[in-house]
């Protein structure tokens, strides 16, 4: 079975649900996306709606991974922040009936990485001298690391670090793919499709929606 993975949504639903409706087969594909759905693009509570649908019709093929916009939303939620992004963030939310507890629950069970046989996928990696990746608490963890990533022998593919060029990039020291093309404040939207039949993966782009351009939410 081929695995489709998308890279940093950060509210831009029309171009994702154009992105998945375009090259995602659920007879033949599993879906991963590596986190930050929500956040600084105008739609996040739409996106997450929808990717719950996903999730909810097809739950053996499609993933959720936990980004640090997911964890900051679970911050400020324990926090009882009063940061005018996150009170931003929950007018959205509430306009689709959307509750803050009901937010904060469905993120909190967000896994920190998803993998097979093959794969590796989080939201920023497994650096190359962390001790403890998946402890939150720490500078280098899954969801905020930036630094070099640990030479696996399986592919990682991550997204939160911004690829300089509007395709996903991969690096041969790391055994790694950098997927995030700035979806949010650029031109594309990117994924790969990894296949048994094919030695490298397919890059999946879509070109970001008019509808998705403008930028809301901003941390």
């Amino acid at each position: 079975m081929a695995v489709l993975v998308v890279g940093d949504v950060h509210g831009c639903y029309y171009t994702l649900k154009s992105l998945i409706s375009t090259y995602w087969d659920p007879t033949k594909d599993q879906l991963v996306l590596v986190g930050d759905f929500i956040n600084k693009g105008p739609n996040s509570a739409k996106t997450l709606r929808y990717l719950l649908k996903k999730k909810r019709e097809f739950p053996n093929r499609v993933f959720l991974i936990r980004g640090n916009h997911e964890q900051w939303f679970l911050d400020c939620f324990r926090k009882k922040s009063r940061n005018p992004t996150y009170l931003k963030l929950l007018e959205d939310f509430n306009e689709l009936d959307f509750k803050e507890n009901e937010v904060a629950n469905i993120l909190r069970l967000l896994p920190l990485s998803w993998e097979n046989d093959s794969l590796l996928i989080s939201h920023a990696g497994i650096a190359l001298d962390a001790l403890d990746p998946f402890d939150i608490s720490t500078p280098d963890n899954v969801l905020i690391n930036r630094k070099p990533l640990k030479l696996l022998p399986k592919f990682q593919v991550i997204g939160h670090n911004v690829v300089r060029d509007d395709k996903p990039l991969y690096r041969p020291k790391e055994n790694a793919w950098y997927i995030d093309t700035g979806a949010w404040y650029r031109s594309k939207l990117s994924g790969l499709r990894f296949s048994a039949e094919k030695q490298h993966p397919e890059i999946i782009q879509v070109e970001v929606e008019l509808k998705d351009r403008k930028r809301a939410f901003q941390k």
